[in-house]
């Protein structure tokens, strides 16, 4: 790789590790659009996947005593069902296709967050779990994206601690999981393996020093960083792929 596109990797995955360590998810929003403008999606999410794996299982192991089992079992299955035809959509389907609908769908969470009322949760509901964790595990397998089910899950969650260690114990789980499929499918190429080297340094530094961040902002902050960042990211790379189809 030229040192340019390691230079835009490093910035990338430093911005993008930050609101990671700030509000404990949300990195696969910012890296997956901008690291799409020069490179291929089949290669941005299993790296993706690689360096997120650990720090969510440490965050999961931080956070143990927070999440419910009983309240992420369910979740989880439905997530894992959806992950196998996201993998087989991300091995077969063609690039630009991917990078729309990926624009898509960030613009679409955009607009959920947007819109959102914090302060009054909603009821849980089976079949809204089940559908909204399906579709999580469909965007997960294809783009490294779990927010379906994070969205329902803020939703519904009674607390702060609940809602951060009900994801961070679902996102480990997931994460191994596809690690499995990923590597059957044959998706974990010398190629991600290069980048994911290459992304380390930025992951390390980003999610540090979001760490030490996350206890000066506020949540309405934290909230507004993300927002401003993934939609921008969704609407360039939305327009990227509709028009010059690359």
């Amino acid at each position: 790789m030229s040192p340019i596109l390691c230079v835009i990797i490093f910035v990338v995955n430093f911005i993008s590790y930050f609101v990671k360590g700030v509000a404990g998810f949300g990195d696969p929003l910012i890296s997956s659009p901008l690291l799409s403008m020069v490179l291929e999606n089949k290669v941005i999410s299993p790296n993706n996947l690689l360096l997120n794996t650990p720090l969510n299982g440490y965050i999961a192991w931080k956070n143990r005593r927070a999440f419910s089992l009983k309240a992420t079992l369910p979740i989880l299955a439905f997530i894992l069902l959806g992950v196998i035809p996201g993998t087989l959509m991300l091995k077969y389907a063609a690039s630009w296709v991917l990078k729309a609908g990926l624009g898509v769908l960030i613009l679409g969470i955009g607009v959920e967050m947007i819109t959102r009322d914090l302060s009054k949760p909603i009821a849980h509901n089976n079949m809204v779990m089940a559908l909204a964790c399906f579709c999580s595990g469909i965007t997960s397998g294809l783009y490294g994206i779990n927010l379906f089910f994070v969205a329902y899950v803020e939703r519904t969650a009674k607390g702060r601690e609940e809602f951060r260690g009900n994801i961070c114990f679902v996102f480990f789980i997931e994460n191994v999981f596809r690690i499995i499929v990923y590597a059957l499918n044959g998706v974990i190429t010398r190629d991600v393996l290069l980048l994911a080297a290459i992304s380390l340094p930025g992951m390390l530094f980003g999610f540090l020093t979001g760490s030490v961040t996350d206890k000066r902002l506020s949540d309405r902050a934290v909230r507004n960083i993300v927002i401003t960042m993934f939609m921008l990211g969704g609407f360039s790379i939305l327009l990227r792929a509709l028009i010059w189809r690359v």
